[in-house]
Parts: structure tokens; C-alpha cells; sequence
């Protein structure tokens, strides 16, 4: 419909069937995208991104639209964006990032 509202809450969208988030349950809505960063924890995702800043943009579907690479000095700290990939981790949402992680390091 038109309109729509922001939520930053993610806690929960990594449930199955169907994610659990604030946006998903509270509001029935869909979300237009969820900015995930790439894991900098293990060594095949490390080669790809030393430094934790590259995100990858998907949409409600966990399809990719875009992907990136933060810049600058005010970024969130390297455990928010850990924590950002472990809230997502297994779900929809981290499927595109495993495809970047696993196709620069095959």
C-alpha cells in the first residue's frame, strides 16, 4: 500500500517458516531491503573483506540488489556487524552474502 514505516529491529527474521521480526509480525509488512554485512570471522570471508565492511543489500526474498563497501571512520563497531550476520545467519537474508563469500573463495 502507500506509505510505509522504518524499522530497524531484526531479532526474530531468521525464523522458519517465516520471519518474526518487528516488521514482519507487528506491522505485516515486508521489508524493501535488509543491509547484511559480511562475515569477517572465518578465513574464506576474510580474504574477501579484511576489514568487515562489506555489506550486501537483499529484498524480503533474500534476493541480492546491491552490495557494497562502507567507507569512512564512523562505521559500527566490528562486533555490531558480526552480530549483524549472526542475527541472520542460516536464513533467507544470509543466503546472497554465503554466495558472495562462496564465490570469491572458489
Amino acid at each position: 500500500g502507500a506509505g510505509g514505516s522504518w524499522s530497524t529491529c531484526a531479532i526474530g527474521c531468521a525464523a522458519q517458516p517465516a520471519p518474526r521480526d518487528v516488521a514482519h509480525v507487528q506491522f505485516r509488512a515486508r521489508i524493501a531491503f535488509k543491509l547484511v554485512w559480511v562475515p569477517a570471522d572465518d578465513d574464506a570471508a576474510a580474504r574477501l573483506d579484511r576489514g568487515g565492511t562489506v555489506f550486501v543489500l537483499v529484498d524480503d526474498a533474500g534476493t541480492e540488489l546491491a552490495r557494497g563497501r562502507a567507507t569512512g571512520k564512523r562505521l559500527p563497531a566490528l562486533e555490531e556487524r558480526r552480530a549483524n550476520y549472526e542475527l541472520v545467519k542460516g536464513s533467507k537474508y544470509a543466503r546472497a552474502v554465503d554466495s558472495v563469500v562462496a564465490r570469491t573463495t572458489s
